[in-house]
């Protein structure tokens, strides 16, 4: 069984501190929505047709190299996302004078965060962080499904009450997924994550949050398959 991943500290003030609600908030104010504002009916099956596509069958640990920035200044280091499919993942992160974090998400909710006052913050933004390793999710039950297929792009939008959550999968040469949550008529953030045109796997990412003009990025340095992960592995340390 895989142990644990030892993280290695970053330098500098680490800004990130587990909120992924507010990660990497970048861009300017008037950042531009990655799809139509009216889409035509999809049926959800055609979103979980493509959602699927993109889903490991087998567990995934990534290793990433991350960094921070936002008006006060930028941090930088590495992380540890582990992925048991269909939709279960841990993330951890260290940073300096012994500061680290973790959470455990399945499907769209954030079960648990350590620091624990984390947690609502970590939930807003839990489809976008799916979204970074490029593993979308699936609509839920009650989702209203829209979209459109153009050459080369799928676009699909699942909408909940208030909460509208667009992707635009683009299929050429250098292909990429974009992912995009508003809630209420105001973009919560967005993530692009480009892939690997042979293998589909995510490649490097950045989530943009307009609200805080901050960003979060990160390139992926390995993908490990493993066998199964430790039931220990899904609860706090």
């Amino acid at each position: 069984m895989p142990q644990a991943f030892p993280l290695d500290r970053p330098r500098g003030p680490l800004y990130l501190g587990l909120g992924l609600a507010a990660w990497f908030m970048a861009a300017c104010a008037g950042l531009p929505h990655i799809a139509p504002k009216t889409l035509g009916a999809l049926p959800a099956d055609s979103a979980r047709t493509w959602v699927a596509a993109m889903t490991p069958t087998v567990p995934l640990h990534y290793r990433l190299r991350w960094r921070f920035q936002n008006q006060k200044g930028s941090a930088g280091g590495r992380a540890a996302v582990r992925v048991a499919p269909p939709d279960t993942l841990r993330f951890d992160y260290r940073g300096p004078f012994g500061k680290s974090g973790s959470a455990l998400l399945i499907g769209d909710s954030a079960i648990w965060a350590e620091p624990p006052d984390d947690v609502n913050q970590l939930i807003p933004a839990v489809p976008l962080f799916w979204a970074a390793i490029a593993h979308p999710l699936p609509p839920a039950a009650d989702d209203s499904v829209s979209g459109l297929i153009r050459p080369h792009e799928r676009v699909w939008r699942y909408t909940r009450g208030t909460t509208v959550i667009d992707f635009v999968e683009n299929l050429g040469a250098k292909p990429r997924l974009r992912a995009e949550l508003s809630r209420d008529g105001r973009m919560i953030g967005q993530t692009e994550v480009h892939l690997d045109a042979a293998t589909g796997r995510p490649l490097d990412a950045r989530m943009l949050f307009p609200g805080d003009a901050s960003q979060f990025a990160f390139t992926i340095e390995a993908i490990d398959t493993v066998a199964a992960f430790d039931s220990a592995t899904w609860r706090p340390k």
